[in-house]
C-alpha cells in the first residue's frame, strides 16, 4: 500500500501558522499535499474548526472552496451584482476582494439559489450552519440533469417524443435528462410548434403547498420538488410565484383562492 510523504516538524509548524488564515486548498498547494491530507493532519493536531469567526478569504479562494473556480470571472461578477458582502484589503500595492466567512453564510442562507453546493466539499470553509447539509443534498440531486450542448441525437429524440403526442414536459425531461426549462428553451430555439400533453389539473392541497414552501426554503430546485410532489417543475414554479405575489395572496384572503384551486 502506497504511503504519503512523511510530515516533518517544519510541515506541522507551517500548517499551524496557516490554519485559519488561508483556505484549505491554498494550504494544500503551499505544502504540496492533498486537501484530504491537510484535513486529516489538522484533525490529528487538534487545530480546531477552520476559518474561525471573523476570518476572511479572498474571492478566488472562496470560489475554489465551493468548487466553482472554473467560472471565476463570471461568478464573481454575478455574486457581486447579487449583493454578496465583500471588503477590499490592500497588501503592499495590491488590492484584493475579500469575503467574511460569517457574512458569506448569512448572505447565502437568504440567497440559496445563488450558490451551487453540489461540488462544495463539507467543511471546506470550516464549521457549517445546520441548513447547509440539506442544501448540498438538494444541489447534488439536481446534477442528474445534463448541461451539455444539445446534440443532433438529442434534438431528434425531442422531436420524436413531441410528434408522438403522448408526453408532457416531465416525461421528456426525464428521458433527455434535461430540465423542463431547458426543454422549453430548446423548442423555441428550433421553432417547434408541437403541443405537449398537459397533465389533468388537480387541486393543490394545503399539505402540498406546505411541502413546496419547505423544500424551496431548503434550497431545492423546482425539478426535484416536482418529482417529490408528482407535479411538473413548471407548475411548481407557477404555484410558488403566486404564493410570493402579495396581490395574489390578497385575492386568496377574500375567499376566492382557497384550497382546491389548481
Amino acid at each position: 500500500m502506497r504511503r504519503g510523504r512523511k510530515w516533518t516538524d517544519a510541515d506541522h509548524e507551517a500548517l499551524q501558522d496557516m490554519w485559519g488564515d488561508f483556505s484549505i486548498p491554498t494550504i494544500a498547494k503551499n505544502l504540496n499535499r492533498s486537501i484530504n491530507a491537510i484535513k486529516i493532519k489538522a484533525f490529528k493536531l487538534k487545530l480546531g474548526p477552520h476559518m474561525q469567526s471573523g476570518e476572511y478569504v479572498n474571492m478566488f479562494e472562496l470560489l475554489k472552496a465551493i468548487g466553482q473556480e472554473g467560472s471565476y470571472s463570471y461568478l464573481k461578477m454575478r455574486l457581486l451584482r447579487d449583493g454578496l458582502p465583500t471588503v477590499r484589503k490592500k497588501v503592499d500595492k495590491c488590492s484584493f476582494v475579500m469575503v467574511s466567512i460569517d457574512k458569506f453564510w448569512e448572505w447565502t442562507e437568504k440567497n440559496k439559489d445563488k450558490i451551487n453546493f453540489a461540488y462544495f466539499e463539507p467543511n471546506m470553509l470550516g464549521a457549517e450552519p445546520d441548513w447547509v447539509k440539506e442544501k448540498r443534498k438538494a444541489d447534488y440531486a439536481a446534477t442528474k440533469y445534463t448541461k451539455l450542448p444539445w446534440s443532433k441525437r438529442d434534438d431528434e429524440k425531442l422531436i420524436n417524443m413531441l410528434n408522438a403526442y403522448e408526453y408532457g414536459y416531465a416525461e421528456i425531461s426525464a428521458a433527455l435528462r434535461r430540465t423542463e426549462g431547458a426543454i422549453k428553451r430548446r423548442m423555441l430555439d428550433l421553432g417547434l410548434k408541437q403541443r405537449l400533453i398537459k397533465a389533468v389539473p388537480t387541486p393543490w392541497t394545503d399539505a402540498e403547498i406546505a411541502l413546496l414552501q419547505e423544500l424551496r426554503q431548503k434550497g431545492y430546485g423546482y425539478e426535484n420538488i416536482g418529482v417529490k410532489l408528482g407535479r411538473s417543475a413548471l407548475s411548481c414554479r407557477a404555484r410558488m410565484e403566486r404564493l410570493e405575489n402579495p396581490e395574489y395572496m390578497k385575492w386568496c384572503n377574500r375567499g376566492q383562492g382557497k384550497k382546491g384551486v389548481s
